[in-house]
Parts: C-alpha cells; sequence; structure tokens
C-alpha cells in the first residue's frame, strides 16, 4: 500500500510543474468556468475537450506569444525601410546675433538690399529670426545588400516568431491535457482508496464479531483498525491531491469558480490503433520549434549579408523644400528647394568585427537547428517507446487486477472461517488496492503518452496530414 501514494504524489507534482504552483483567491464562477463542464450539485465535471479549447482560448502566456509574433511582423513590415521612401517634415527656429547667419537669414527669407553690404551692418547685425519650415524627402537607392539581406533576415525571423507561437499553442494543449489527465489520476485514485476504506471498515467489523464470539483474538481487531488508520490518512491525502489538480486546472484555463473540480469519467482505453508502428524523421520535421530553429537559422545567414553591406557603397537620394519667415511659425515669406544624391562608404576594424561575429552567429543557428533536430527524433522515439509500454502495463494490470480481487475473495473466506489469519488478509487487501492503484497509474500514463506523441513530433500536428506508417523507428521487441 505504501506504494500507491508516492504515485499520487507523483502526479500532484507533475501537475504543479507544469501549471505553476499560485493559486487565484476564490471568486464567483465566471462564464469561462462554465464552458469548461457540467455542474452537478457543488462540482463541476470538466471535460479534456473543453478543458483544452478554454486553455488555448484564454491561457495568458499563450496570449504573450501572440503579442510578441506581432512584434516580430511589424519588425518584417518595418524592415521595408531599406526601399521606400520616407518624408519628413520639420519646424526650426533660430535665433543669433552671429554676422554671418544673420546675413544668411536675410538671403535665406529674399530681403538683401544694398543697404546690407554696409560694412557697419555686415558687422554688427543685431539680434535676427529666422523659421525654416521643411518637407523632405528621403529615397535609398543602393545600400550595399542591408536593405535586401536586412529584409530577408526579418521575414525569416517573422516566420520563425509564428511557428513559435505556434509552439506554445501545442504545449499549451499538450499542459491542458497533462493537467486535465492529472485531476483523473487523483480522482481515480479518490474511488481506489474510499473502496479500501470500505473494504478495511467490514473488515474491522468483521473482526469485531468475531472477537466477541471468543473465534479471533483481540489482536486481529487491534490490526485491522491500525490497518483502517492508515488508509483514512491516505484517503484525506488523495482527497486533498484533487483539490489542487483542480486548482491547477483553473490556472491553466483563466477560470475563477468555488466550485469544486472533477473530471469526467474516461472511456477504456485502446492500444490498438492508437499507437504507430514507429517514428517517422518526416513527421518530426514537422515540429513547430524546429521549423522556428531553421528560420532563425536562415536570418542569422542574413544578417551576414547585412554586416557586409555595411562596408559596401552606399547611395541615397534627398528631395527638400524649405520655407522661411522672419516672423511666423510655418511662414512662407521666401522658399527654396534642393535636390542631392549621395555617395557613402566606409571601413573600420569594428566593421571587420561585426562580420566575423554574424558569420560565428550563422554557425551557431546552424549547429543549434541541427542538435535539435537530432535532439527531437530521439524525443520522439522516446514518447514512442514510452506509449507502447505503458499500454502494455495497462494489460498487464487489468489481469492483476482481476487475480487480486478474487484472491480478496478467497482469504476473506479463509479468514471467516479460521483459515487464514488477520495478517494475511491486510496482506491481501493491500496487494489488491495496490493493483488497482497500478491500474489507474498505467490508463493515466497511456493517456498522456498519446498526448505527448503528437507533442514530440512522432504523430503529425493537430490538422496536419498523416504520412503513411513505414519508419525507420526501432521495431517492437
Amino acid at each position: 500500500m505504501n506504494r500507491l501514494l508516492p504515485s499520487a504524489l507523483a502526479c500532484a507534482t507533475l501537475a504543479l510543474l507544469v501549471t505553476g504552483t499560485g493559486a487565484a483567491a476564490e471568486a464567483p464562477a465566471d462564464a469561462g468556468a462554465l464552458r469548461l463542464g457540467t455542474v452537478r450539485g457543488d462540482t463541476l465535471v470538466v471535460d479534456r475537450a473543453r478543458v483544452i479549447e478554454l486553455a488555448l482560448e484564454r491561457n495568458e502566456m499563450l496570449a504573450a506569444s501572440e503579442a510578441m509574433r506581432d512584434a516580430a511582423a511589424a519588425d518584417a513590415l518595418g524592415a521595408w525601410r531599406g526601399f521606400t521612401p520616407r518624408v519628413e517634415l520639420g519646424e526650426f527656429f533660430l535665433r543669433s546675433d552671429d554676422a554671418l547667419s544673420a546675413f544668411g537669414f536675410k538671403l535665406q527669407n529674399r530681403q538683401v538690399t544694398a543697404a546690407d553690404f554696409n560694412p557697419v551692418f555686415l558687422n554688427e547685425p543685431g539680434e535676427t529670426n529666422n523659421f525654416i519650415t521643411r518637407l523632405q524627402l528621403l529615397q535609398p537607392i543602393f545600400n550595399g545588400g542591408m536593405g535586401i539581406y536586412g529584409k530577408q533576415a526579418a521575414d525569416a525571423a517573422s516566420r520563425a516568431a509564428d511557428h513559435t507561437h505556434r509552439r506554445a499553442a501545442e504545449t499549451v494543449r499538450f499542459h491542458a491535457v497533462q493537467a486535465y489527465e492529472g485531476l483523473a489520476l487523483a480522482g481515480a485514485y479518490v474511488t481506489v482508496m474510499e473502496a479500501a476504506v470500505r473494504s478495511a471498515e467490514g473488515h474491522v467489523r468483521q473482526a469485531e464479531s468475531m472477537v466477541a464470539n471468543e473465534m479471533a483474538t483481540e489482536a486481529d481487531l487491534l490490526q485491522a483498525r491500525v490497518y483502517l488508520s492508515g488508509l483514512q490518512q491516505q484517503l484525506i491525502t488523495v482527497r486533498n491531491l484533487r483539490a489542487v489538480a483542480g486548482e491547477n486546472i483553473k490556472l491553466l484555463a483563466a477560470v475563477q469558480t468555488p466550485l469544486v473540480l472533477a473530471a469526467a469519467a474516461p472511456p477504456e482505453p485502446d492500444g490498438t490503433g492508437a499507437l504507430p508502428v514507429g517514428v517517422d524523421p518526416a513527421t518530426v520535421a514537422l515540429r513547430s520549434d524546429l521549423q522556428a530553429s531553421r528560420e532563425q537559422a536562415a536570418a542569422a545567414g542574413k544578417m551576414v549579408g547585412v554586416a557586409r553591406g555595411a562596408v559596401l557603397p552606399r547611395v541615397n537620394l534627398s528631395l527638400q523644400r524649405d520655407y522661411y519667415s522672419h516672423e511666423d511659425l510655418f511662414g512662407s515669406d521666401a522658399s527654396s528647394w534642393s535636390l542631392g544624391v549621395f555617395a557613402t562608404m566606409g571601413f573600420g576594424l569594428g566593421d571587420l568585427g561585426d562580420i566575423r561575429k554574424a558569420k560565428a552567429n550563422s554557425r551557431a543557428a546552424r549547429y543549434l537547428a541541427d542538435f535539435q533536430t537530432r535532439q527531437a527524433e530521439v524525443q520522439a522515439t522516446e514518447a514512442w517507446l514510452n506509449a507502447r509500454a505503458a499500454w502494455e502495463k495497462v494489460l498487464v494490470a487489468r489481469d492483476a487486477v482481476a487475480a487480486a480481487r478474487e484472491g480478496l475473495r478467497i482469504v476473506g473466506n479463509q479468514y471467516r472461517e479460521g483459515l487464514a489469519s488477520m495478517v494475511d488478509l491486510l496482506d491481501t487487501q493491500a496487494a489488491a488496492t495496490m493493483a488497482e492503484g497500478n491500474l489507474v497509474q498505467a490508463r493515466h500514463d497511456f493517456a498522456v503518452g498519446l498526448a505527448n506523441l503528437e507533442y514530440s513530433g512522432a504523430l503529425p500536428p493537430t490538422g496536419a496530414p498523416r504520412r503513411p506508417e513505414t519508419t525507420t523507428a526501432p521495431a517492437a521487441e
């Protein structure tokens, strides 16, 4: 019996790691909570599909991921700056008693007269105001490839962010399955322990009756009571674990309700058609995080072109229109226009460092993408092996439960006839309870294992066409 409780504790620990340990203060049920399932008395019986749906809709971490994806898309849009014109509007106010500036202000306003060439006025012009309203058009012509490579890098980064967001949604979905199955596991353990407590109470009553009839000793009764006390304590523990699992579902789905959560009764698992025959590396390559890594490597490669472009010639065009006034803001006492084409280039040791850094980052990104691809194949194979092992455990546990129940019936009859001791009966009861717990755990592991098959890439993502089941994975032993 001592092996049953650690399994339940492990389940609760997993739920806490997946969804966090924080729990919001109780509040009246919101509309979202009622979408999780059906209210039965003071219990909200949640449905797995609805838990997943609500988590994908309301989870704040997924919403943050979506915002980051939008930010990357905005960067890709902004990368057009290397090709498109930029219009600038400016207003400048200048006041000076500088001789050259004062004469220039008058000249810009077309107000120079012959008297202004008097040396006295040229040397001592006094303070002069000048307002300039400027409309300027800047058009890149050639920037050494920085524009095209920068745009390609931004596009790749945007695609990577989109794949990362998809992976975040897949992660939330997988965590929702884990949280739901954790709640189902805790609820199933409660059922097992409640049945064990009822059986132990029956042993106590039977021992009391036999002691009263002088057919058993007081020691038998004490053993039965101690055994019952241990089961009652474990029942308290697993009920608490069920409550904690429910709180974590509320956290994952971003809902608040004072109702106690319980999982709907799951269908009997069937592994005959659920498991693939193995793992296809081409299917694993469809994983969103791997596609994001490949796009990030592509973006890093394009940044090498950006770094190189910094040392190549750059040609830009400027078209400028200025309006001048001595006294009025946005005045137009006079105007002028300018058209210019500017070619510049430069090179320094810092540019060489930038190029080498970009190349190193590109290599690192490629190596990381290659490693993650190989790692994902191992993860997918591990998920497939674990799911297969979990199904085999389900089959074994079913037989063990049937045998344990029959053994408990036989020993129970023998105890009533004085052919078995209370120790024999309690040991058989503990074995039966353990067998029930093992079956519950095996069913939970198989359900989570099926979800992990898709999450790890052993199965195509939801909505993607499934490839033919021709594999290079290890065959079943």
